[in-house]
């Protein structure tokens, strides 16, 4: 925890510098209101702009005896979790006795029976979560507002791709009886086992009756927007984890990391949940102790934006602090160009014109691809992702935006500096991790000698998907390629050139 926590100092004093600098220069202090981010298009896919609070919820703290800090620095979120450390076990059951006697301060989660009391209920609560054989739990869902789920959740319906993502790690394959629009696409991939999963539709507005006739226990949805959902389905359990959210520069204060912990007890797979939370801290410290370090003039500009699907537009989208992207230029220690514009660091993204790129002048450019919408829509190319093995596609589209004359003088086009990353890298259920991954090592590959994004990426996949998928062989998730002696990282070695 020392070194996470040091790492999360070090990152937040830059981050402050950052804003007081380019604050001042450009007088961001004497503005009125922030905006707030705005909408997005399509191409993003962010199911809504407003951002929760992902600072854990003010405790009171015990005066007469503190409770056990363990190496996660977070409170779990779930009632029962008395002594609010990161996990529910027999210190919880230790600290509410202490509570009942007198000789400890009640907690805001210390009511594991979520009646207004603490006494002995919730000590059998808390010893029937532990055991695996509680009739419900009550949480903060990843909305920060109340949720009680019945227990045992045997038939699950999921939204989009960090969900099917997340069932895999948590070993629930077996129990998905429903899926989306986007995860129907790619079935075959995440399911290989189950090819007959009912689709129920896109994720903004799920065909109800499809969900109801499958009979689930829980809609696993990756939307914030949760009220119409529980409304038009009062038999199932909607429950959002707040997985859009992973804070990638700081994760264990995000309502991601909350949400697979508590995903671990709802689902019965506490230690699938808590395995595949350190490895996901694991690496981004390894990342971090290097990129923190780095002096701002060792650090490339970057721009990070849409792939033009529909062609050259007058104004274009840039990335910035609050969206996943901006926190992957963080993390992989990129200088978004972004930096100078008003709401940098309370926006999601940013709505720039060209003149505004060509004066920046980027040495980096990532182009962000989706390929399967919320909303239910297919696009076109680039093509990517795990159902697809040709690069063509992803190649032509590259050669194409290098040729826009209007950005010829560029440095990131007269280099060849221009990306083109998989939507995986952004929307799936490492929360950003993988992209900040591939991102450092084209940004600083004399630091980050020993880093394998691929092997990083196959681990993933075999680990924690559990699946039987090479990506040597198959998969288009970025162009230009990271070549390290004929392995190429982003497609598949049968594009390597003797």
């Amino acid at each position: 925890m020392k070194k996470r926590v040091t790492i999360a100092i070090i990152l937040s004093l830059i981050i402050v510098s950052s804003v007081i600098i380019a604050g001042c220069s450009l007088n961001w202090f004497d503005q009125g209101e922030s905006e707030s981010p705005e909408a997005e298009s399509p191409e993003t896919e962010e199911p809504e702009t407003e951002i929760p609070d992902t600072e854990s919820p003010e405790t009171e703290s015990p005066e007469e005896e503190q409770p056990e800090v363990t190496h996660l620095n977070l409170a779990l979120e779930i009632f029962g979790n008395a002594n609010m450390d990161d996990t529910i076990d027999d210190s919880d059951v230790t600290y509410l006795q202490q509570i009942i006697d007198g000789s400890a301060t009640e907690t805001q989660f210390a009511d594991a029976t979520y009646d207004g009391n603490v006494d002995e209920n919730d000590i059998e609560q808390v010893n029937a979560i532990i055991n695996g054989d509680a009739s419900y739990i009550t949480l903060l869902d990843g909305n920060g507002e109340l949720l009680t789920v019945s227990l045992p959740v045997n038939r699950i319906v999921i939204e989009y791709l960090s969900n099917a993502e997340l069932v895999r790690i948590l070993e629930l394959e077996d129990n998905v009886v429903g899926i989306d629009y986007a995860v129907d696409q790619l079935k075959e991939f995440y399911f290989p086992e189950n090819a007959n999963l009912v689709c129920v539709g896109q994720l903004y507005t799920p065909d109800y009756e499809a969900v109801l006739n499958v009979d689930p226990d829980v809609l696993l949805t990756f939307s914030k927007a949760t009220e119409e959902k529980a409304e038009k389905l009062p038999s199932v359990d909607v429950v959002y984890l707040g997985l859009y959210y992973p804070n990638v520069t700081y994760p264990e204060d995000s309502s991601f990391v909350q949400g697979i912990l508590k995903a671990g007890y709802i689902f019965d797979r506490v230690t699938q949940a808590r395995a595949y939370v350190d490895w996901i801290l694991d690496l981004t410290d390894t990342l971090s102790s290097q990129t923190s370090n780095l002096a701002e003039t060792e650090k490339h500009s970057v721009f990070i934006t849409n792939y033009p699907y529909d062609g050259a537009a007058t104004t274009v989208k840039a990335y910035v602090t609050i969206d996943t992207l901006g926190q992957v230029c963080i993390l992989a220690g990129g200088a978004n160009i972004g930096q100078s514009l008003s709401g940098y660091f309370d926006s999601s993204s940013i709505a720039v014109d060209a003149e505004w790129l060509i004066e920046s002048n980027p040495e980096y450019i990532f182009l962000h691809t989706v390929q399967y919408t919320y909303s239910g829509i297919a696009k076109g190319d680039p093509n990517h992702g795990y159902n697809i093995d040709n690069a063509t596609s992803i190649m032509t589209c590259v050669g194409e935006y290098l040729t826009q004359p209007e950005f010829a003088n560029i440095d990131a086009i007269k280099n060849g500096n221009v990306y083109i990353i998989a939507g995986d890298f952004r929307n799936n259920a490492m929360g950003g991790t993988l992209g900040a991954v591939y991102m450092a090592k084209i940004l600083h590959p004399d630091v980050f000698t020993d880093l394998d994004p691929e092997a990083i990426h196959q681990e993933y996949i075999t680990r924690f998907l559990r699946l039987d998928y090479s990506l040597d062989e198959h998969g288009i998730f970025m162009y230009p390629t990271i070549n390290t002696t004929g392995d190429l990282m982003g497609i598949p070695d049968s594009y390597a050139v003797d």
